[in-house]
């Protein structure tokens, strides 16, 4: 359904069927129940600008525990901006979240995972280029400090792009979105990005996919550089 064919609806209405078509979506690509993490977080009236707020999912994919951004798609409100917000979603899948399979999914807002999705989430929504970057193919790397997950000088990098098997973009009635994964980056993989540009990204991407890692985010692996 395109753009036009919303018009005339409530923003209310427009955000509901947003919100429908997406967790829909979600679900049926990782064949998992969704669980909202935001309301564990509290208010957040601080931070950067998000179409309609700040929001998170956790679900489950196969053994791996998945969080994901819910809210860069929304609609703005403005109606000459676009139907489907910065046009993608984060998210970050792992075999490494540190909470069991039998805890409910809302105990992964204690993991490593929400963290780093946070973090990225709030990059994209601050830094809109980033997100157009992402939807044009490229692949970015980034870098934060995070107590979960610290290298020697408190930092930790991930790499983002769209997976192939996320590579169908998922439809939402006011356009189409793309599902980016953001990967753990070991410290010398991140130590290698550093200043380099996108040959080398899509150079270590290509190792991922041959070491069989793919967009997976490991805690414990071997460097590829």
């Amino acid at each position: 359904m395109k753009a036009e064919h919303i018009v005339g609806l409530t923003y209310a209405d427009r955000m509901r069927m947003a919100i429908d078509a997406r967790h829909h979506g979600l679900s049926t690509y990782l064949n998992s129940e969704l669980a909202a993490l935001t309301s564990l977080m509290g208010p957040m009236s601080d931070g950067p600008e998000w179409p309609a707020g700040a929001a998170w999912l956790a679900a489950r994919h196969k053994q791996n525990a998945c969080v994901l951004s819910d809210g860069l798609s929304d609609p703005w409100v403005e109606r000459d901006r676009p139907e489907t917000g910065l046009g993608l979603e984060v998210f970050i899948e792992s075999p490494d979240s540190g909470v069991a399979e039998t805890a409910p999914l809302t105990a992964l807002a204690d993991s490593w995972l929400f963290p780093l999705t946070a973090e990225v989430s709030h990059t994209l929504a601050g830094y809109s280029r980033l997100s157009e970057r992402l939807l044009n193919g490229e692949l970015l790397s980034m870098e934060f400090n995070i107590d979960h997950i610290k290298d020697g000088r408190g930092r930790v990098g991930a790499l983002l792009g769209v997976p192939v098997t996320a590579a169908q973009p998922l439809l939402l009635p006011g356009g189409a979105i793309k599902l980016v994964a953001i990967t753990l980056l070991t410290p010398a993989e991140l130590k290698y990005l550093r200043g380099k540009g996108e040959a080398a990204r899509h150079e270590l991407a290509d190792k991922l996919k041959t070491a069989g890692v793919g967009h997976l985010s490991l805690l414990h692996r071997p460097s590829l550089v």
